[in-house]
């Protein structure tokens, strides 16, 4: 089954607005895809939680200033 157009739109929407990297949607989008298959073995879905998890820069959104 594939994602929702809305919901990827979405996610990308607010990767965007945190000032994630464009990578960081395409791995969400993936493991949302994946998740959604449920072909994967538990180490097939925790290396992908740890690739999404790994792309995403820790920090509040960026500065207004």
């Amino acid at each position: 089954m594939a994602l929702d157009s809305a919901l990827a739109a979405a996610l990308r929407e607010a990767v965007e607005e945190c000032g994630q990297p464009r990578a960081l949607s395409l791995r969400l989008e993936a493991w949302l895809q994946a998740m959604t298959e449920g072909d994967d073995t538990r180490e097939d879905l925790a290396q992908r939680y740890e690739d999404v998890r790994e792309a995403v820069q820790l920090g509040g959104p960026p500065s207004a200033n």
